[in-house]
């Protein structure tokens, strides 16, 4: 009895402390810095491997911005970073093409508060079957 009362009242602590987040993201709305220095490096087989410089943010650290990347101007899908430490600025992340040709990568900076960057700088590349 004991360890699932103390188990309900951490899990209602944890939870109400999951949905309401640190109280300082409540209150922040200054928006990351804009991701840039996006590059990409290979692009086989549709696939698109980029680079690209991580934004700072005034309350979220790098590891907890998430962002969004858009192909063509629309919105593909959320990356999370993979930050390595030898290269604690810059991630890498991969992307598909639906067909063969060119096309506009570009991204934006999400922080914990939901505050949106501007876009990054374009970049337009080809991609290969």
């Amino acid at each position: 009895m004991f360890h699932r009362t103390l188990a309900l009242v951490f899990g209602a602590l944890l939870g109400a402390s999951l949905l309401t987040g640190p109280a300082s993201a409540a209150t922040d709305t200054t928006p990351p810095s804009v991701p840039t220095l996006l590059t990409v490096f290979e692009q086989p087989f549709l696939e698109l491997m980029f680079s690209y410089s991580l934004s700072t943010d005034n309350v979220t650290p790098k590891a907890g911005i998430t962002y969004e990347l858009y192909l063509d101007g629309v919105f593909e899908s959320d990356i999370n970073p993979f930050i390595r430490p030898q290269f604690p600025n810059i991630s890498v992340a991969f992307a598909y093409a639906d067909e063969p040709g060119p096309v506009t990568l570009t991204l934006l900076a999400v922080d914990a508060a939901g505050n949106k960057s501007g876009l990054s700088n374009a970049i337009t590349v080809t991609a290969v079957q």
